[in-house]
C-alpha cells in the first residue's frame, strides 16, 4: 500500500525545520511581575525542547495590551510568541473596546497553558489591619482618603480590588479608595511593601517571596481552597468575601494564522517543559499551579470560555474599571 505523504512544498518555508535560530518569548509587563517570573522559569526548558535559545523580552505598556497589539501584526513564523494573562487578553478589550481593538480568540494563535495562580490581598507589614475585617474597618476610618495599588488599569488585580470594595461596602456603607496603577506586578508589590498605598491585590507568584520574607502581609487568597504554599492564609470566602474567587492564568500565544507544524512544535515544547520536574518544581515554588499539558485546540476553547466569563465580571464591576 502506497503511503500518502504531505508535500513539503505546501508548507511555508519557515515551517520547514522550525526552529533554526533563537526564539523570543515576549512578556507585556515589567520585570518581576507574574508573567515575567513564569517566562524566565520556563524559557530554559522550552529552549532545550526546541533545540534553540529562548530569550525573554519585556515590552510593558497599557497593562500588557501594547505587547499583544505588537504580536498580532508579526509574521506567524513561531519565532516571536508571547506569554499573557486574563488582564491583557480578555479584561482590557471588555473595558476599553474603543482603544483595545484586538479580539483574543480571533487575533492570536493559542499554543498552550503555563499554569494558574490566585490573587492575594496584601498590606504592608506595619499596616494596622491583621485580616480582611480589619482592613474594611480601616477603610471606613479613612473616609475616602485611602488608596490601593494594582499592576495597571483594568488588570485582574484592579478588577479584584474593585469587587472587594463593592462586597465590603455591602456589609455597611459605601467604601471609597483611590486606585493607583503601576507598570506591572513587581512595582505594585513594592509600593505596598513601602507603604506608598494602603493595600492591593497581587498575583500570588509576584508576591510570594515578599510574603515569605515578611515584607508584606497576606490577608486572603482569591481561590476556592487555601493555597498549599501558604496554608495559613485564608481564602476570600473564609474571610467573608464569597464569590471573589478570581484565578489568573498564563497562556502562550502567537500571531494569527501560524502554520500547523509550527503550532505542533510549540505544543510539544510546552508539554516537555511542563513535564520537566525541576521546572515544574520552580513554578510551584513561585506560587503557580503548573498546568496539565493541553492541546492548542483545548487552549483555544478555554480562552473563548474565559472571554465570556470575564465580560460578565467586568459588567458586574461597573464603570470604575475604566479609570484610575
Amino acid at each position: 500500500m502506497r503511503r500518502r505523504m504531505l508535500p513539503l512544498l505546501t508548507l511555508p518555508a519557515f515551517a520547514q525545520g522550525f526552529p533554526e535560530r533563537t526564539v523570543t518569548l515576549m512578556n507585556g509587563f515589567s520585570p518581576g511581575g507574574s508573567s515575567d517570573i513564569v517566562a524566565r522559569i520556563a524559557a530554559p526548558a522550552l529552549g532545550t525542547s526546541l533545540g534553540q535559545s529562548v530569550v525573554v523580552e519585556n515590552r510593558p505598556g497599557a497593562g500588557g495590551a501594547v505587547a499583544l497589539e505588537h504580536i498580532r501584526h508579526q509574521r506567524p513564523d513561531g519565532y516571536l510568541v508571547i506569554i499573557s494573562d486574563p488582564s491583557a487578553l480578555v479584561v482590557a478589550p471588555a473595558i476599553s473596546a474603543a482603544t483595545v481593538r484586538y479580539d483574543a480568540s480571533r487575533d492570536f494563535t493559542p499554543l498552550g497553558m503555563f499554569g494558574s495562580t490566585p490573587m492575594v490581598l496584601i498590606v504592608a507589614p506595619g499596616h494596622p489591619a491583621r485580616d480582611v475585617a480589619g482592613l474594611a474597618a480601616w477603610l471606613r476610618q479613612q473616609r475616602g482618603a485611602a488608596n490601593f495599588a494594582s499592576s495597571g488599569i483594568g488588570a485582574t488585580p484592579h478588577l479584584a480590588a474593585e469587587l472587594f470594595l463593592q462586597q465590603v461596602a455591602q456589609g455597611g456603607g459605601l467604601l471609597e479608595a483611590t486606585h493607583v496603577p503601576y507598570r506591572g506586578g513587581g512595582q505594585m508589590v513594592e509600593a505596598v511593601m513601602k507603604g506608598e498605598v494602603g493595600f492591593g491585590f497581587a498575583v500570588l507568584n509576584s508576591a510570594a517571596g515578599q510574603i515569605r520574607g515578611g515584607l508584606v502581609r497576606a490577608l486572603a487568597v482569591s481561590s476556592p481552597q487555601r493555597h498549599p504554599g501558604f496554608p495559613d492564609v485564608p481564602t476570600t470566602a473564609q474571610a467573608g468575601l464569597p464569590g471573589l474567587d478570581l484565578i489568573t492564568w498564563l497562556m502562550l500565544l502567537g500571531p494569527p494564522a501560524m502554520a500547523v507544524p509550527v503550532v505542533a512544535r510549540w505544543s510539544l515544547a510546552m508539554t516537555a517543559m511542563l513535564g520537566d520536574a525541576p521546572t515544574r518544581a520552580r513554578l510551584e515554588e513561585s506560587g503557580v499551579d503548573a498546568a496539565t499539558p493541553t492541546s492548542p485546540e483545548a487552549t483555544a476553547v478555554f480562552l473563548a470560555e474565559q472571554q465570556a466569563r470575564y465580560r460578565a465580571i467586568v459588567a458586574a464591576a461597573g464603570s470604575r474599571l475604566s479609570g484610575g
